[in-house]
């Protein structure tokens, strides 16, 4: 942790710090409501505000994200969090006719955003990272064919989740960036994807949901860390217009 942290901006720090508590809090409530459930019983719904609880780590990474530096990329880095806390919302709301459709748009809009901020950082093209990129394309693949006999008429949504998804992981695996935390929480974004989708998709009960939580989180975590920890190299964005 210490490692992480040193490299932030004091502000964007305190704030980071807040949203991962926020993030392990969460993820300890779940846990202790799934020991007093049978096997693959629901955990929605069982903690009182349980939609705000599971959206705060978003928003409190969003207010680290808030202080990061250079303001081009940062309003795309708050912009992949919000959406990405109003998911949290709605996914915690089952109740909701739009629950699952308009969460998956929500975090589709998530990875769009982050993808707009790996695109002009990729210059990491070592053999490695290329590897890395062809298995997650690979396993999106493969995910997609799994799932696609059981999707009926989320067909066109799913498939654009999943090829989203799968870019914005090899983008952050080719960004240069000053660690690899960005790289590795998109790698636990795809992980933290796929358990939802065998959840949805495959098991008759919600079998994933600890571990869907906690790969998230780190995922959120350590895309934010990754992203605002520095210095970086300075580089001029060309579509920006600022030096990074």
């Amino acid at each position: 942790m210490t490692f992480i942290t040193m490299r932030m901006p004091p502000r964007v720090r305190e704030w980071w710090l807040v949203g991962t508590l926020a993030g392990i809090t969460y993820g300890l409530l779940l846990f202790q409501v799934s020991l007093d459930l049978p096997a693959g019983a629901p955990l929605t719904g069982r903690i009182a505000y349980q939609p705000l609880w599971k959206a705060a780590m978003a928003l409190l990474l969003a207010r680290a994200a808030w202080f990061h530096q250079p303001k081009q990329e940062r309003r795309w880095l708050v912009t992949a969090l919000l959406f990405s806390a109003l998911g949290d919302l709605l996914l915690a709301l089952p109740g909701l006719r739009i629950s699952f459709l308009g969460g998956l748009g929500a975090f589709l809009l998530a990875h769009m955003a982050y993808l707009r901020i790996f695109i002009p950082l990729i210059e990491d093209l070592r053999p490695h990272r290329l590897v890395g990129c062809g298995i997650v394309l690979g396993a999106a693949g493969a995910m997609l064919g799994r799932f696609w006999p059981n999707l009926g008429e989320l067909k066109v949504a799913v498939s654009a989740y999943i090829v989203i998804v799968a870019i914005m992981a090899c983008s952050a695996l080719m960004a240069r960036l000053p660690t690899p935390l960005a790289a590795i929480g998109a790698l636990f974004f795809v992980a933290s994807d796929a358990m939802i989708g065998m959840a949805k998709f495959l098991s008759p009960f919600d079998t994933y949901q600890l571990g869907i939580w906690w790969t998230y989180a780190i995922a959120q975590v350590l895309l934010v860390a990754g992203l605002v920890s520095g210095p970086r190299e300075r580089s001029v964005c060309s579509e920006c217009g600022e030096q990074r």
